[in-house]
């Protein structure tokens, strides 16, 4: 089969003496002489290695991007300038087990759901977040929220919550009963550790929020003493979930198997019990 090309010094349209040769060296589409062989190797070699490279590149998966809240301890930047956190440990367990690297970056929250739903993140281990911006997959564990009282002080029913001056995120939402029950003292704070350093001073009663987040953070002020037993309000699920405009919807099913195996194997639970949640 002959291939017509045009000559890069403006000659006649002319015959390749073989099939794309003119590809290679335009100058023999005019018939006058036939190209070295060492010419011809050299440019078949090269186009044999880009080719090779391609085919290559074509092979190797995109790395995963995961994205979470920035917060203790969840996931943070430590004083070596490092993340940690329960967060960090499932992610690093996920990718070592579908085999797939995964860029993992943290965030304040409100900016969570913007990035999930431009598609800039692939996925998160969060809350549930909206349908109209994710495709859910599997639970990690569920996360208990409610009250933790000042040391001393016992709660034994909803009721005795009534009786206390409270620390309460501000924005925050616990449970529709608690929300909307004027008869507790709420002091709305905008952190955590505003809260429980309140409750060391004797201000307040106890603190509303995430419980293995709360003792967390109370173990590393130094605060844990301070506080006493937590009642439970009700818990959330963690779960693993994707943006709908993720370009690797397709590797959930694998995400899954590997949480699904982590939690048969007791994974999980080791590093709930690293991380308190």
């Amino acid at each position: 089969m002959a291939v017509s090309c045009q000559s890069q010094h403006g000659g006649k349209e002319g015959k390749a003496p073989f099939p794309g040769l003119c590809l290679i060296n335009r100058t023999d589409c005019e018939g006058s002489a036939m190209p070295s062989l060492s010419k011809i190797y050299r440019h078949l070699l090269g186009a044999l290695l880009t080719v090779f490279a391609v085919h290559s590149a074509a092979d190797t998966p995109d790395k995963l991007s995961f994205i979470t809240i920035d917060v203790a301890p969840w996931a943070s930047i430590n004083e070596a300038g490092k993340m940690e956190g329960a967060f960090i440990e499932l992610v690093n367990e996920i990718s070592q087990r579908i085999n797939r690297d995964i860029n993992i970056t943290i965030t304040p929250f409100a900016r969570v759901d913007r990035e999930l739903e431009i598609g800039s993140h692939d996925c998160t281990i969060l809350v549930p977040r909206p349908d109209t911006l994710v495709v859910k997959g599997d639970v990690i564990s569920y996360h208990p929220m409610g009250v933790i009282p000042r040391n001393g002080i016992e709660i034994a029913e909803y009721e005795d919550i009534q009786a206390l001056k409270l620390s309460v995120i501000r924005g925050a939402t616990m449970t529709p009963r608690f929300d909307e029950d004027t008869k507790i003292y709420k002091e709305y704070d905008t952190d955590y550790l505003i809260g429980l350093r309140k409750i060391a001073r004797g201000r307040l009663d106890g603190i509303v929020g995430a419980i293995p987040t709360l003792l967390y953070l109370a173990e590393q002020e130094g605060l844990d003493g301070q506080l006493g037993k937590p009642f439970p309000l009700t818990e959330i699920p963690l779960l693993f979930q994707c943006s709908k405009n993720s370009p690797n919807l397709d590797i959930m099913p694998q995400v899954n198997k590997a949480i699904a195996d982590m939690k048969k194997e007791g994974v999980v639970k080791q590093i709930q019990s690293r991380y308190y949640f």
